[in-house]
């Protein structure tokens, strides 16, 4: 497999921004090298975002969209020893902009405007909110939709990344709540009998 990112740098100096077009693969073993060049644009004196355009990458692994992810929030929260605390941040296209004006001039997309709408609609098409999903169905769900995103000419990426994030969103929520039944805070085994 090529691993090579073949970027396209494009730095605007009067905006201060800069545009990173990878047109190669970005896979675990080319991510550091994306990441190397982000640096590298901060260290020219780029002081606004930085957009890092995937929607014509030639292949695009979700592990390495999602470590990538990972990558950016360390950089933006100052935790990799780089110069980009004061940074605005890195942006991620994965769709391109045409793509998304056809996706939203399709003649199947309708605005709902009344929220009870909305729950019509789910259950007319045989849709049903995550919470009622079961944890096997959910993680079955994750793990079809990071291996969609391996294919970014396929499907609709950030439609695909929203429903990601919207997934690993229920895990962690019900996480969190199973956490919170196993270990409540509310008292100390033997402060209730007065001890």
């Amino acid at each position: 497999m090529d691993n090579r990112l073949n970027p396209l740098i494009k730095i605007d100096d009067a905006a201060g921004t800069a545009r990173i077009d990878v047109r190669g693969s970005l896979t675990q073993a080319s991510r550091p090298g994306l990441i190397h060049e982000i640096q590298r644009v901060r260290r020219m004196g780029i002081s606004g975002p930085i957009t890092v355009d995937l929607s014509h990458a030639a292949l695009l692994e979700s592990s390495a969209l999602a470590g990538l992810r990972v990558d950016l929030n360390a950089l933006d929260s100052g935790t990799r020893q780089a110069p980009t605390a004061a940074a605005p941040g890195v942006l991620l296209e994965v769709m391109s902009n045409r793509d998304h004006a056809v996706a939203e001039s399709r003649p199947d997309f309708t605005a709902l405007t009344n929220p009870s709408e909305l729950s019509e609609a789910l259950q007319a098409a045989g849709l049903r909110p995550l919470s009622d999903y079961s944890s096997d169905e959910l993680l079955a769900a994750s793990d079809s939709i990071f291996g969609l995103l391996d294919d970014p000419a396929g499907h609709s990426g950030q439609e695909l990344l929203a429903r990601y994030d919207a997934i690993g969103e229920e895990i962690a929520r019900r996480e969190q709540a199973e956490s919170a039944e196993k270990h409540p805070s509310s008292s100390w085994p033997g402060m209730a009998s007065g001890m």
